[in-house]
């Protein structure tokens, strides 16, 4: 039972382009890691089904690609914008703490 749960769970993954989960929990950007990753190649991956569906149906093509880029956009968006919010917040409670 345990292998065919092992089994679904990385076929999730697989799904979501996340690949092996890290047991290791100390690193709290850890799993966003993975998240950033997966939706990263999934952006990718929509962008090159896009370039080659381009000569058979130009309108799905065109909305893959689009939408692939949006997410691109925004993947380096997030991350850097929550990135900076951390830094921010770790140097206030150093500050803090020093006071």
């Amino acid at each position: 039972m345990d292998k065919l749960k092992s089994f679904a769970v990385s076929l999730v993954d697989g799904m979501f382009f996340l690949g092996k989960p890290s047991k290791d929990t100390k690193d709290n950007w850890k799993f966003r890691r993975r998240l950033i990753y997966g939706a990263y190649r999934l952006a990718v991956a929509m962008i090159i089904f896009g370039a080659i569906t381009f000569f058979w149906d130009t309108s799905v093509s065109n909305n893959l690609v689009t939408g692939g880029i949006a997410l691109l956009s925004i993947i380096v968006t997030a991350y850097t914008a929550t990135a900076t919010y951390e830094d921010v917040k770790r140097q206030k409670d150093e500050i803090n703490e020093d006071i």
